[in-house]
């Protein structure tokens, strides 16, 4: 896949760029002993058009495991210092799940809604990217996340 996803989310416009899109492929859980990965994403928000141009992770002290993911959020703050200084919005969240098409989990909406809650960004929300097995789009789950709203706004599968 060459080129960058464009999806329509909840009245935003999200693009994420080939270079994010590279990672995430990275980490892909295509095989049985492969541990679930994560990180954070960056790039800009401007009004309802917003672009992901970086995804970094996971890291060393980051907790890995088939069925889990643990960020060390101590190194995602130091990040989001590093990446703000350079310019950059902290735009959300992503990890993979050992499944064809994604689709987070009670664990995944509570955690993504408990950093909306606690962000003292200037967003209305934050994404949430889950990596699947199948090629993209299919396997790309994103959803985008508002404080106070019990279900977010998504699209799981194919680009506009």
């Amino acid at each position: 896949m060459n080129g960058s996803l464009k999806f329509r989310i909840g009245g935003f416009d999200v693009e994420i760029d080939q270079s994010a899109l590279n990672l995430f492929e990275t980490h892909r859980q295509t095989r049985f002993y492969h541990c679930e990965a994560g990180g954070q994403l960056f790039g800009r928000a401007v009004g309802s058009r917003w672009k992901v141009a970086r995804a970094t992770g996971p890291g060393i002290g980051d907790r890995r495991f088939r069925f889990g993911f643990r960020p060390d959020r101590g190194r995602e703050q130091r990040e989001i210092n590093e990446y703000h200084a350079l310019g950059f919005d902290y735009l959300g969240d992503w990890h993979t799940h050992p499944e064809d098409v994604p689709r987070p989990s009670m664990r995944d909406l509570d955690s993504i809604g408990d950093i909306v809650r606690k962000s003292t960004l200037e967003l209305p929300g934050l994404l949430l990217c889950i990596i699947g097995r199948s090629p993209f789009p299919a396997g790309l789950w994103v959803s985008f996340h508002k404080p106070k709203e019990s279900t977010p706004s998504s699209r799981e599968a194919g680009a506009t």
